[in-house]
């Protein structure tokens, strides 16, 4: 095992052979994640080059997150990479699921795991294919939080649903956990479709509309009166790219199911990359 193996491992928690009176929950981290004001998610599967740039550029915000990563099934090769970006600020999970019913299931699912690894006051909910281009995104979407409302950030893209006009996606996206946890926000379909009686959630693959990834937390949002405050909009198809994010949608997704997409989305990324570094370079200054 290499030194720097070693040293990951020994973040973990608990730690062994060491009394109660130590607190070996806690781990080796001299900063622990709740002294961090916000968590800052990715779930991601195969696509390590964006993952990386995008940690960089959320790890030099003004305000400092802590990263958690949620793997949804890379390969192998690729899932190596991912585990070597753990850090004392970044922890990296890997979910290894042998079917699911529906594709938005990996992220549902992984928002669900993020949400209750959550340690810290606020959450960041964002993709491996966002950049961040303002330094200032995470400070100033807390401040939001704290004075407009408990959910602030994009809404989704148009979708066939009548009612999703208002909803929030989870592209770049800032929760407030307290409110969360008192009206028992969720991601998963399983949740959603048992709510409103649907005994089959599989999509047509056209349209993977509804249900959702973001679909429950938004009904959970509208019963219990809380307006997420839109900072911005989106586009099905097409790149985000505004004064705070360079999204290049579907770039995971397109990888796995859409060689043509994939091309046009690729080209995206290597644009969005450029001018990424770019910022990285003057952020570090």
């Amino acid at each position: 095992m290499s030194l720097n193996s070693l040293n990951n491992f020994n973040n973990f928690s608990p730690v062994r052979n060491c009394s109660a009176m130590q607190r070996p929950w806690e781990g080796f981290c001299p900063k622990k994640p709740w002294h961090y004001r916000v968590t800052a998610v990715i779930p991601c599967m195969d696509t390590y080059d964006s993952l990386e740039i995008a940690i960089r550029l959320l790890q030099l915000q003004s305000e400092t997150p802590y990263i958690t990563i949620i793997d949804t099934g890379s390969l192998p090769e690729v899932y190596s990479k991912i585990e070597s970006l753990r850090s004392e600020s970044v922890e990296v999970h890997c979910l290894r699921l042998n079917s699911t019913k529906h594709p938005s299931d990996f992220p549902a699912i992984a928002m669900d795991l993020a949400f209750s690894l959550c340690r810290t006051p606020y959450l960041f909910a964002t993709h491996a294919d966002v950049f961040l281009k303002k330094k200032s995104l995470l400070a100033d979407m807390i401040d939001l939080c704290e004075k407009e409302s408990p959910v602030v950030g994009y809404e989704i893209s148009p979708r066939s649903h009548d009612d999703w006009k208002g909803m929030v996606s989870h592209t770049a996206t800032m929760y407030h956990m307290a409110t969360m946890d008192k009206i028992g926000f969720g991601w998963s379909l399983r949740r959603l479709c048992n709510l409103f009686n649907i005994s089959d959630a599989r999509p047509n693959p056209n349209r993977p509309c509804w249900p959702d990834t973001e679909l429950l937390g938004n009904y959970l949002l509208r019963k219990n009166n809380i307006v997420p405050l839109l900072i911005g909009k989106e586009q099905n198809f097409q790149r985000t790219n505004d004064e705070n994010i360079d999204h290049f949608r579907s770039y995971t997704s397109s990888k796995l199911y859409s060689n043509s997409y994939f091309k046009m989305a690729n080209g995206w990324y290597e644009e969005a990359r450029t001018k990424a570094l770019e910022r990285m370079r003057e952020w570090a200054k």
